[in-house]
């Protein structure tokens, strides 16, 4: 029994669409997830989320607590060993200055070498509250911190507002 060219034929381009149909819908897939991976992981709590309870000394010795973030603050973790860390620091310090108000900036350097450290701090200079601490420190883990550099804006509440330092907008509203 000979089958005749045109069955094979129409066989083959049928298979042929259905494999083509297969590897779109994988491929859409594939593109879905691929998003999500570019788009990263939350580096910290979301926005509309509320600190957590912490206790720290900044290094100047001060007393810091949650309830010392008021509406408006300007929040950075930086690590020193971290390249894209310290292309923010002059941005984030010149948000900070800003604002004019040291009481409503907080950065948290990350404890490596103490030198790197040192350096870093000193980049922020005294116009802005620092605290130094190990990775998942106190501060860090109120504010759900997975990855440098993350910021953020406190509003009410010490509830996050936005997750960037450069929005006047946030950081001039609550201006005394």
């Amino acid at each position: 029994m000979v089958v005749p060219l045109t069955v094979v034929l129409t066989l083959v381009v049928v298979l042929n669409v259905a494999l083509t149909f297969v590897l779109l819908r994988r491929v859409a897939g594939f593109d879905a997830r691929l998003a999500a991976l570019e788009k990263g992981a939350p580096s910290m709590a979301d926005i509309g989320e509320r600190v957590g309870e912490f206790s720290a000394t900044t290094t100047l010795g001060e007393p810091l607590d949650r309830d010392d973030l008021t509406t408006g603050t300007l929040v950075g973790f930086f690590d020193p060993d971290c390249e894209v860390c310290q292309s923010h620091v002059t941005g984030f310090r010149a948000a900070a200055e800003a604002l004019g108000d040291r009481s409503r900036t907080l950065v948290v350097v990350r404890e490596r070498e103490p030198e790197e450290v040192r350096l870093m701090v000193a980049a922020f200079g005294p116009e802005v509250r620092t605290v130094t601490e190990p990775r998942r420190g106190p501060v860090a883990r109120a504010f759900h911190v997975m990855a440098t550099p993350a910021f953020c804006t406190i509003g009410p509440d010490q509830v996050i507002a936005a997750h960037d330092y450069d929005r006047p907008s946030l950081a001039g509203a609550a201006r005394p």
